[in-house]
């Protein structure tokens, strides 16, 4: 009962915060406005198919795959609406995530591990995606400032995403997760070496067709993901052309990949419509539209993401840890 409670109130205060940050929701009326309630139910109905897919990209990552692609696909649901509506709270999904990872007999460390390396599989999809998107802009718009920053910018990325990659194999993270048992050795132990979190990530990147398997999904989930803008422009009744829209998109994924210190990628991400847009032709309040419709689908679906973590979270009792 206590614990039902306290998920409530974390509930309503993600709801409360998110309330804030986003003024009151008021940038999702302009779309209600534009394409109506069942604008935004459309859209909501395809982005079931790309968190789907992320949702597999997730679930092959798992050793010995003891556990179905359903659990991943609902748990990718739940993973994006806190994440979407606690952007304010750095890797809330993530957390969420690796919480209902354990609930289901996965160990701590094997669910932390294995969740890092889906966000890592997820970051390699989106450069290739972007690499697509950049790639197309080259080729349509070669003279554009556009092109060049979002060159400038691909490159940029490289080392980042490299560094990314090898911290996490990296002695840090065993110095991260025995750093609590240093600081109080009465009152923490730090966990064998063979078992901790730095161990269970080596093990998830040990295999490498599972790693190719879950990016492979991802760069799915990313493609599927961009065709939602296409959708929401015939909505919105300025359709483009497929390839442009999958150029306009790889860059506004990149931004708000970039800005993930800011709530939701808050502004930035409109502004990116509106800028991407006016190369491709779109009046600015289509191109805002496009951004405003999204916004409904993330609050629709993220109401719903909550409520159905509040309930699962009552209705599984934890399982054991499974063996390593």
């Amino acid at each position: 009962m206590k614990a039902a409670a306290l998920r409530f109130v974390l509930i309503a205060a993600i709801l409360g915060v998110a309330w804030w940050v986003r003024d009151g929701f008021g940038d999702v009326s302009g779309a209600l406005e534009t394409a109506g309630w069942s604008g935004i139910a459309i859209l909501s109905a395809y982005h079931v198919l790309p968190m789907g897919l992320c949702g597999l990209g997730w679930w092959t990552l798992q050793p010995e795959r003891r556990h179905g692609a359903g659990l991943f696909v609902m748990g990718r649901w739940i993973r994006d609406g806190v994440g979407e509506l606690a952007g304010f709270l750095p890797l809330s999904g993530e957390m969420v995530g690796i919480r209902l990872m354990t609930r289901h007999g996965f160990r701590m460390a094997d669910a932390g591990a294995i969740v890092v390396v889906d966000v890592t599989a997820e970051a390699i999809a989106q450069f290739f995606f972007s690499l697509l998107g950049v790639g197309m802009w080259l080729w349509h718009y070669p003279e554009s400032e556009v092109t060049r920053w979002s060159v400038i910018a691909l490159a940029v990325s490289v080392p980042g995403l490299a560094a990314f990659v090898a911290l996490q194999r990296s002695s840090v993270v065993r110095f991260l997760e025995t750093l609590p048992a240093r600081l109080m050795p009465a009152t923490w132990d730090a966990p064998e070496a063979d078992a901790g979190v730095h161990a269970a990530i080596h093990a998830v990147y040990d295999n490498k067709g599972r790693i190719a398997a879950s990016v492979a999904w991802h760069l799915m989930a990313w493609l599927a993901g961009a065709l939602e803008a296409w959708v929401a422009l015939r909505l919105l009744g300025h359709p483009l052309d497929l390839a442009d829209v999958l150029a306009m998109e790889s860059i506004i994924f990149a931004i708000r990949s970039v800005a993930f210190v800011v709530p939701g990628a808050i502004g930035l991400q409109e502004g990116g419509y509106m800028i991407f847009g006016a190369v491709l032709g779109l009046p600015t309040e289509v191109a805002l539209a496009v951004s405003l419709l999204k916004r409904g689908r993330e609050l629709l679906l993220g109401l719903g993401a909550l409520v159905a973590w509040h309930f699962v979270e009552g209705a599984t009792k934890p399982k054991p840890a499974e063996e390593a």
